[in-house]
């Protein structure tokens, strides 16, 4: 048995959460039942009180928004399954430790003993866990937490209010429309064109105006006069088959016959609508549908060919993806900062005159509650007409000061049961399923206006045991984005760039008020704690002994924002004093440097996220004690000063990620990397000690390895690494042919998409020399391929791989113009040339050649003089970007004819 088989539980107090923690915790008893041998008894008694535990966490979820006592109920159970998971794990991981120092021992009286205690040890911790659970059920009965749990009234209340509101609003006027027109009518164009369209779908977040838009083009006029019968459904989160088609045979039959469709079998329902959809021309909205279960149990109503038409709106994306009868999705955008400000007129001052300031005099604070509201039209309304019962301008500074709770907080004005955008949003968050919630929530450690990094993010989730690899097939980054992916289209997550070539997300962030949310969310479940660097300080110098209050939350974040930009943020970690912390992020607002002071780990022993981005170090070393950081699945010493680290890293044998990406300093690393078997993602630091040798081969894990180095590891171990998806290499030796890249490689790294090889300018290694066209062709899923180093001739369009993509060469001294061979790449959509790539005075891009290029970039071509484009040539170029090209006399003049060019 390997420590390798199990992971951390994701665990939070959304609904389904608990009960998954619960059986993630079961399975990993299950699993280690061999090596838990030893201690069976205590074992066994976990198993069975976790299955007491386990009826109860299911309905106990659902209650403990309303009620004090069941949500400390539910936090009690977080922290034993938590602390049951550290002991099973730390025992573990101890145990494997001993196994392989015992062979090394002589005398089997000493390994025998050293087995007694650690299991003594590890029985008692079980038996005090035991204990509690024992106590928590007691309490359950003792506090009456049991009868809270069946009372069933507690949700409807919220569902029904909202389903009131949504009900009205076929006939419902609309007095604050901006900006709608012309969305409605590019929707009324697919409603009543004769194009094959069925259903249009308008999706997007909670609150973005879909209902309003549905309604206004299910009362246009063109549209009124196109179909002969309507029919509105509001469908909901608990979509029944049978309701929705008796409400649409109700609105579309005469008022006498709704007795008889009253008594009509779900069969004969579907059959007479089918008929009459068939026949007539019929518009059907269905507002708020949630699901593709949903559309699957209503579409048997709809014909695949006929006259009449679905309109739906729905949060979920893929539910508009979903219909097999031919459809069209609408997005519908956010208001701009202008059409804001039209919406807030409209609410907060039509018709006042009782208004005792002057607009003028808070104009900055309106505008920073506008920009809040980041163009929502349901929190803009709510904005206005809040603000719309005050008439002093201390009153609006007060909302102004406190806007996040005033919009989105889950207390109404008048103590109900909250404003209406908080419940519209928490519906979306509660709709999503238990993994896709610890997705979401841990959005909540990042600043507003943040731009999250996907790939950091990815591995967060990772380490925190969201996201697991269960087929061999699949990557980290496959299963992680299909999460990310599904809370875009669920309108939870707004995307920022997309990769060009792959399409993968690169980034993404929160709308300002789905932040509220996911912070007040966060903070209900008590996911996660927040820090300000500065406030620290603050108290580090008033108190004598300062350590950090921390409260049941497992998740630190430490925002590290200074207002003095000249001055780095300075944090003492000795502060922090959590040994159930599992994860601690220093988050900076512009990637800048702040020093760490006073680094210890010792009182952080259960971390399995650190995250020291920009951390600069006093002795510009890592203290030893990052070796009793067991537990640790993720560090990253991202653009940090170390120059040595410990050999005590070592002892992090569960490391899934490390990025070491450590620049304008020489490090020396240890051989003890090769004991990180779990290993995923390693990057190394950009210039390593003459002493560093590093031994690679085991690493068998990998999907990322960046800067491997040829001088500091060995080729041979590469070949090991059948799992890579992403690879850098240094290549470089200090004896010309010491080692050389084999080219054979590509056929053990068959799923390698990205390459880089490179060389370092002005460095000592001389560079090693490759056949780049006979090695290249043997990558055959590679898409993305970038040299930085010189090469003798460009490999030509046969030896390029099919899905070659993305292209940059730099530094390469290449002779011969290199458009000839790249044009004819058909699924090329980005080229870069840089640093004298080409040392050539011409270069001739042919008629009808790089038939999907999207991108062009040169940049210090210094020989290159003329560029020619013919005909034809890049129909589909946007981005054309051109550097330091001094020589270049003119743009050729066909780029004028390039219609798809948005940016030079």
């Amino acid at each position: 048995m390997h420590c390798r088989r199990y992971t951390s539980l994701p665990l939070c107090n959304g609904r389904g959460s608990i009960a998954f923690g619960l059986q993630k915790l079961w399975e990993l008893l299950i699993r280690e039942s061999n090596r838990l041998k030893g201690v069976h008894e205590q074992a066994t008694e976990l198993q069975s009180d976790l299955r007491r535990l386990k009826s109860f966490v299911k309905d106990a979820e659902t209650k403990k928004r309303k009620s004090e006592r069941v949500r400390n109920c539910v936090g009690d159970i977080v922290e034993i399954v938590y602390d049951a998971e550290d002991v099973i794990e730390s025992f573990l991981i101890k145990e494997e430790r001993r196994v392989r120092e015992r062979r090394g021992f002589k005398k089997h009286l000493k390994s025998v003993s050293c087995v007694t205690f650690a299991n003594q040890e590890f029985c008692s911790q079980i038996r005090s866990i035991i204990t509690r659970i024992s106590k928590v059920i007691d309490n359950m009965e003792r506090f009456g937490v049991r009868e809270i749990i069946d009372k069933q009234e507690e949700e409807e209340d919220l569902l029904g209010h909202l389903v009131e509101i949504r009900q009205s609003f076929p006939s419902v006027s609309e007095s604050s429309l901006v900006a709608v027109e012309p969305s409605v009518e590019e929707l009324v164009s697919h409603i009543v064109g004769e194009d094959g369209v069925q259903v249009v779908s308008i999706c997007g977040m909670g609150g973005v105006g879909k209902t309003t838009l549905a309604r206004q083009v299910f009362h246009h006029e063109m549209v009124r006069r196109h179909f002969s019968g309507f029919a509105w459904v509001f469908v909901s989160q608990e979509c029944r088959q049978k309701h929705v088609w008796r409400v649409m045979l109700q609105s579309l039959r005469p008022k006498n016959e709704e007795q008889r469709i009253l008594e009509m079998t779900v069969s004969g329902l579907q059959d007479e609508l089918f008929k009459l959809l068939e026949t007539e021309k019929c518009l059907i909205v269905l507002d708020d549908i949630w699901s593709s279960a949903a559309w699957e149990l209503i579409k048997p109503a709809f014909p695949h060919t006929s006259g009449s038409k679905v309109l739906l709106t729905s949060r979920n994306e893929g539910v508009g993806l979903h219909p097999d009868l031919k459809a069209v999705i609408f997005r519908p955008r956010c208001l701009t900062h202008e059409e804001s400000w039209e919406v807030f007129q409209k609410m907060a001052f039509f018709g006042r005159n009782d208004i005792e300031f002057q607009v003028d005099d808070l104009m900055e604070e309106i505008q920073q509650m506008l920009k809040h509201c980041g163009g929502l039209p349901l929190a803009l309304k709510t904005l206005g007409g809040l603000l719309a019962t005050k008439r002093t301008a201390s009153g609006w500074r007060k909302v102004h000061n406190n806007i996040g709770s005033h919009i989105v907080g889950e207390i109404g004005e008048n103590g109900g049961i909250g404003s209406l955008v908080f419940n519209v949003l928490t519906l979306s968050y509660e709709d999503l399923p238990c993994h896709l919630k610890h997705c979401f929530l841990y959005l909540a450690h990042f600043p507003e206006d943040y731009d999250i990094q996907t790939e950091t993010l990815f591995n967060y989730w990772v380490a925190e045991g969201i996201v697991t690899v269960h087929n061999e097939e699949n990557t980290i980054v496959d299963i992680a984005e299909d999460y990310l992916e599904e809370l875009v289209k669920r309108s939870m997550v707004l995307v920022g760039k997309r990769n060009t070539v792959t399409s993968r997300i690169e980034s993404c962030r929160l709308h300002d008020i789905v932040r509220e949310v996911c912070l007040f969310k966060a903070k209900e479940e008590n996911f996660i704690q927040f820090f300000n660097a500065q406030s620290l300080v603050t108290n580090a110098t008033n108190a004598p002994s300062p350590t950090l209050s921390t409260n049941r939350s497992r998740r630190l974040a430490v925002h590290l924002v200074d207002d003095d930009e000249n001055e780095p943020s300075i944090f003492q970690q000795r502060q922090i004093q959590n040994p159930k912390a599992r994860t601690l992020l220093y988050i900076t607002r512009d990637f800048s440097p702040w020093i760490l002071s006073s680094a210890s780990y010792r009182g952080l022993g259960s971390l399995r996220v650190l995250d020291l981005f920009g951390a600069q170090f006093r002795r510009r070393k890592l203290p030893k004690s990052i070796g009793k950081l067991i537990h640790l699945r993720y560090l990253s010493l991202k653009e940090t000063n170390l120059s040595v680290l410990p050999s005590s890293l070592g002892n992090l044998v569960l490391l899934v990620y490390l990025d070491l990406e450590i620049y304008e300093t020489v490090v020396h690393i240890p051989n003890v990397l090769k004991k990180m078997k779990k290993l995923r993602y390693l990057m190394l630091p950009d210039e390593l000690s003459t002493k560093t040798k590093l031994e690679l081969s085991a690493l068998v894990k990998l999907e990322t390895l960046k800067n491997f180095s040829l001088h500091h590891s060995s080729a041979k171990d590469l070949t090991n690494m059948t799992k890579l998806r992403t690879l850098w290499i240094y290549c470089a030796s200090i004896n010309p042919g010491e080692e050389v890249l084999p080219l054979s490689l590509g056929a053990s790294l068959k799923q390698l998409e990205e390459l880089m090889l490179y060389n370092k300018r002005n460095g000592q290694a001389q560079a090693v020399t490759i056949d780049a066209g006979a090695f290249v062709s043997g990558f055959v899923r590679l898409n993305q391929l970038s040299f930085d180093i010189k090469i003798d001739k460009l490999p030509n369009e046969l030896q390029f791989p099919s899905r070659i993509a993305s292209v940059s060469l730099s530094s390469c001294d290449l002779p011969e113009d290199p458009m000839p061979v790249l044009e004819k790449l058909h699924s090329l959509k980005i080229v870069s040339l840089e640093l004298n790539a080409f040392t050539g005075r011409k270069m001739v891009c042919s008629k009808a050649g790089f038939p999907k290029l999207h991108t062009l970039e040169f940049s210090i071509l210094d020989n290159l003089e003329e560029w020619v484009v013919e005909d034809e040539s890049m129909p589909c170029l946007c981005h054309l970007e051109i550097n330091d090209c001094r020589k270049l006399k003119s743009l050729p003049g066909r780029l004028r004819y390039i219609t798809t060019l948005e940016e030079l």
